[in-house]
């Protein structure tokens, strides 16, 4: 059994994606490298996503290209049959990442038992261990972190452990986009679906509400590089009264990172960036209505989520929400819409920014 008296000479992690998901492992990351100071750990990443880890001193980032053809698979086979893997830890059940696991080269595999593991995972481990239900994706990691590290001791999670290094550079880099106002609310108004993503119509009235209640406070849109986010960010941009700044795919990852940072307040849907506003130690509110704040929040600070999952759950499957599986993501294109602004705005008022 490994422990701090029995150390691996070297731990392999997967999780390849995706942005929120990767934030919310960097706790059970610290606690295997706290555990096991001397070990080498490497962490398997997509590509695209690599840079976010550039200054996380804990771990080897290792960028991989994503396996998305038969060949591609063989060609990562033969690439990495004759690399040194030591002790594998897979922190991802979808296929994809199953399968990465499955042709690493290491005499033993960890990963997740019940209730987490799907899509095949436990046939690619030679361990995996069962944690208890109703966790939070935070605890979820950190609990699997503690069972290969052979740790018995309660979940204990702070506000430190979650935090993202980013480099002096991209602070300065935002410091010179933010420098016309000392306080910014900072709204990233997409999700990565149209199911959790809230009406362009909220975020126009929503932004005409701040700008009348917190003069002080200049807004900035955030978001990611895709064309639908940029048009939706556009489009609320030209039907507010007063201007705000649009760096809706105009940032890399640890640039936004940096401007998440500086803002005073971040709202979001749950969505990647929402999470690295969490990271960055920047008080969040949350939009949450087809899927549970509680399994997949902002962790330490779900109470600033707007919740509406429970109703969610008696209108569109007519059960209670303590009736569906935990991980369950309703399918409503409606949902969200029922969060209001005038939720919102009590949600800012409570935070006293």
């Amino acid at each position: 059994m490994l422990n701090s008296a029995n150390p691996p000479n070297k731990i392999t992690i997967i999780r390849l994606s995706a942005i929120g998901d990767v934030l919310m492992l960097l706790p059970a990351v610290r606690l295997l490298k706290k555990q096991f100071p001397k070990t080498q750990i490497d962490w398997l990443i997509d590509r695209p996503i690599a840079s976010l880890l550039a200054e996380l001193t804990e771990v080897n980032v290792v960028a991989i290209d994503k396996p998305k053809s038969i060949p591609a698979y063989w060609q990562f086979r033969q690439q990495w049959k004759n690399v040194h893997i030591g002790q594998l830890l897979s922190f991802q059940t979808s296929l994809v990442s199953n399968l990465v696991m499955a042709l690493l080269p290491a005499k033993h595999k960890t990963g997740f038992g019940s209730p987490y593991a799907r899509e095949g995972h436990q046939l690619f481990s030679n361990t995996a261990y069962d944690l208890p239900y109703h966790l939070h994706q935070v605890e979820i990691f950190f609990a699997l972190a503690q069972k290969f590290a052979g740790i018995d001791d309660p979940l204990e999670i702070t506000a430190a452990d979650l935090r993202l290094p980013i480099s002096q550079k991209d602070t300065l880099w935002a410091s010179e986009h933010l420098q016309t106002s000392p306080q910014w609310i900072a709204i990233n108004p997409m999700a990565s679906t149209q199911e959790k993503t809230w009406s362009q119509q909220n975020y126009i009235e929503l932004i005409k509400q701040l700008q009348q209640q917190y003069p002080k406070q200049q807004i900035v849109l955030t978001g990611g590089p895709s064309t639908t986010e940029i048009e939706f960010g556009q489009q609320i941009q030209q039907q507010i009264p007063a201007p705000c700044l649009n760096l809706i795919g105009k940032t890399t990852l640890t640039q936004l990172a940096a401007i998440l940072q500086q803002a005073s307040l971040v709202i979001s849907p749950d969505t990647g960036p929402l999470h690295l506003a969490n990271a960055m130690a920047t008080p969040v509110i949350g939009l949450y209505a087809v899927t549970r704040p509680e399994y997949i929040g902002p962790y330490l600070q779900l109470d600033n989520c707007i919740n509406i999952y429970e109703q969610t759950a008696q209108e569109v499957m007519h059960k209670s929400a303590t009736e569906l599986a935990w991980q369950k993501k309703i399918s409503s294109l409606t949902a969200m819409q029922n969060i209001t602004v005038a939720q919102v705005l009590t949600k800012i008022d409570a935070l006293k920014i």
